[in-house]
């Protein structure tokens, strides 16, 4: 669907955040309609500038979709609700900010789209992709979490739009960017995607509709991205494997060749080397120059809650890896650092496996303790109780971050110094807005030490 599909017609904007209101006052601004309905999950006042609208919530939202004509639903609005599905049935269209917008850059001649996705490392990727192909000389205009929505990039005219795509917004999608890369699939389990199966079909979803001669990279290592990409096997392309750009133990190599080295960036995590196995296979496809894109990535700077240095006190360092939302993450943080580490985990329960965790821990003798808070404190704790059985390990449970973070310097200065890492393997809604409010939660303590 096209914006200018919208013309006229009676539209439902389900959702009020931040997408919902762009949608507003770009469908308003450019006077596509003004027959517009106003739809939000729990009691909210009126938008500025939604006066002339009616606004329906809660238990009144079902109803008043019998109004609608098209209905443009926010990231938090599962595909899979009831009444969403119902909507269709009676041949409501349903899209989404993210669609309408895809739609609109996918007919621009000369823009091309590269959509990234995975669970981890999307947008460590993105700013990445964005930063070289700037560095460059190209327009470019980068979206998502961490860039500007796409809702305000229409109205610009870039060569490239990198677009941090999640699973909400991915999941219906009714076109695919020409160019896709996929990070990795972890397993995950939210009542928004009625389960995990749905949630990597989601993910993948991004890719459905790509056309011959579109592209799309994948980590041959993440045995669950390779598990799902099945489905579509015309356009995919693998990276992480010998034959192309693959990481290992820090180094960047395309074939035998090492093209980049963790130890001589800014960027941190040896993880992060596989993710740039999949950007420097993007730029390869694109036809840039390897060897001078190399030497651009020395200077990106790491962007903020990533394995972010927050302060150095009496030998005692803190990072701030509050994007850190899933084991995983926590697993490849761990090995970015020598010398003694304290881990700080903990946040919204997700369903996740935690045993990987606590076996990098029990097999990590610079893991010297790890506290454990929030929701996901006490299963994290749990399995590591049954696993760890290293005597010169410490387990503490405690009730907030600021116990936390003073537990954790504690034991290092008693131990001479070290790294205090706070990865939370765990989402943080329910505690904090989102992980940068987490993050800056964090830095606010150590700097209150």
């Amino acid at each position: 669907m096209r914006i200018e599909d919208l013309r006229g017609k009676k539209t439902a904007v389900w959702g009020l955040g931040a997408e919902g209101r762009q949608a507003i006052r770009y469908l308003t601004e450019h006077k596509i309609t003004d027959k517009i309905i106003l739809l939000n999950d729990t009691e909210t006042e009126k938008p500025e500038g939604c006066r002339d609208f009616e606004l329906f919530c809660g238990n009144r939202v079902a109803d008043a979709l019998l109004q609608a004509e098209v209905v443009i639903r926010s990231p938090g609005v599962s595909i899979y609700r009831s009444e969403l599905i119902e909507a269709r049935q009676r041949g409501v269209a349903v899209t989404s900010v993210t669609d309408l917008c895809l739609n609109e850059f996918l007919a621009r001649p000369g823009c091309r789209v590269i959509g990234v996705s995975g669970s981890k490392g999307k947008s460590t990727s993105v700013s990445v992709l964005a930063y070289i192909l700037r560095e460059f000389g190209y327009k470019v205009a980068l979206g998502g979490n961490i860039g500007r929505p796409m809702i305000e990039l229409l109205d610009g005219d870039y060569d490239f739009i990198v677009e941090e795509f999640s699973s909400y917004q991915a999941s219906d999608l009714t076109a695919s960017p020409q160019i896709a890369m996929f990070t990795n699939l972890f397993y995950v389990h939210t009542d928004w995607h009625r389960g995990h199966e749905n949630y990597c079909r989601d993910k993948i979803h991004l890719i459905a509709n790509q056309k011959a001669g579109d592209v799309y990279f994948v980590n041959r290592r993440n045995p669950q991205s390779v598990q799902y990409t099945e489905s579509y096997p015309e356009n995919r392309r693998w990276y992480n494997e010998t034959a192309g750009f693959h990481a290992e133990n820090g180094v960047l190599y395309r074939e035998n060749e090492k093209i980049a080295d963790i130890a001589e960036l800014r960027l941190k995590g040896n993880h992060n080397m596989d993710n740039m196995a999949g950007v420097f296979s993007v730029l390869e496809y694109l036809g840039v120059d390897i060897r001078q894109a190399a030497e651009m990535l020395k200077n990106f700077e790491p962007l903020p809650h990533r394995l972010q240095e927050v302060a150095v006190k009496d030998g005692v360092a803190f990072i701030n890896d509050s994007i850190s939302t899933a084991p995983e993450a926590a697993i490849g943080a761990m090995n970015s650092f020598a010398g003694n580490l304290v881990l700080i985990s903990g946040g919204q329960d997700n369903e996740q496996d935690y045993r990987p965790y606590a076996e990098t821990v029990e097999n990590n003798e610079r893991v010297k303790m790890v506290v454990t808070l929030y929701q996901t404190g006490p299963k994290i704790a749990n399995v590591l109780r049954q696993v760890v059985r290293r005597p010169d390990f410490e387990l503490l449970e405690t009730d907030s971050l600021e116990k936390a973070v003073r537990a954790a310097y504690d034991k290092l200065k008693g131990l001479g110094g070290g790294t205090v890492l706070f990865s939370p393997t765990s989402p943080s809604f329910g505690f904090y807005k989102n992980f940068m409010e987490r993050g800056e939660h964090f830095i606010k303590i150590v700097r209150s030490l």
